[in-house]
């Protein structure tokens, strides 16, 4: 006895010419394989996918391992990192203190902002370094650049109040700094620093050119013939000239 399948029966309701008869035996056979065929590629493919799994457990051992070995000489860094910032800050000031005195409104407040930072405990100590890189970094800059800055008399300064502070145009109006868009201050002439090598004062009519002199903590006047040079150089430093070669007003302190 032949047992016709549903595949068979199907083909025999449609008026096919050709009947296939498949043993209702074999046909359960041939499911049987596919069904274990599609059961062993399940297998493999949860193989491939713990296979994955492991590979990504073991490389996160691994950073684990490193991210502990780190934390556990955060404490050795943090006691070393201390008493370096602490020589920094002390270093720096001593510099600041025994320095010109240029940009003194701004080093000071920043010396003081790093003292105060050092001396927060909770300060977190990445902050604290940062902070003391900046500040060294900013006074490393000053030996390396030169620069002019308008200013009073060192010694006499000109006193002046209301509308006499600012220059004016020749119909009595105040004139406004195209750069900041402030009004344009009047001062007695121009400070210029060439780096760490020297700072000098020059009067706005070019009449008296001065130096400071770091051993007398003063002062002192410069003789005229230095004066064209100084002229030229605050141009430079200024933009109102051509970068060029300028001649320092040295003097070496004995």
């Amino acid at each position: 006895m032949v047992i016709l399948t549903a595949k068979v029966k199907t083909l025999v309701a449609t008026g096919l010419a050709m009947v296939i008869l498949v043993p209702s035996t074999f046909a359960q056979t041939s499911d049987k394989e596919a069904a274990y065929s599609d059961l062993l590629q399940a297998i493999a493919a949860e193989k491939v996918a713990l296979a994955q799994q492991q590979l990504f457990v073991s490389q996160q051992d691994v950073k684990i391992t490193s991210l502990n070995s780190q934390i556990d000489g955060l404490d050795a860094w943090k006691a070393n990192i201390t008493p370096m910032l602490g020589k920094m800050a002390t270093g720096i000031t001593g510099l600041v203190n025994s320095d010109y005195p240029f940009e003194m409104d701004r080093r000071m407040p920043r010396l003081q902002s790093l003292e105060n930072s050092l001396n927060d405990p909770a300060a977190a100590v990445g902050d604290k370094y940062r902070k003391a890189l900046n500040v060294y970094k900013l006074e490393v800059n000053y030996g390396q650049s030169m620069e002019a800055k308008k200013g009073n008399h060192p010694v006499n300064p000109t006193i002046r109040v209301g509308d006499e502070r600012f220059v004016k145009d020749e119909n009595g109006k105040v004139k406004v700094d195209k750069k900041t868009g402030l009004r344009e201050e009047k001062f007695d002439g121009s400070y210029l620093r060439y780096g760490r090598l020297a700072y000098v004062y020059l009067q706005a009519d070019s009449s008296q050119a001065m130096r400071y002199d770091l051993v007398a903590k003063e002062w002192v006047d410069l003789p005229k013939k230095n004066i064209a040079d100084i002229r030229r150089a605050v141009k430079i430093a200024s933009g109102e000239a051509a970068p060029n070669v300028v001649k320092v007003p040295l003097f070496l302190n004995p």
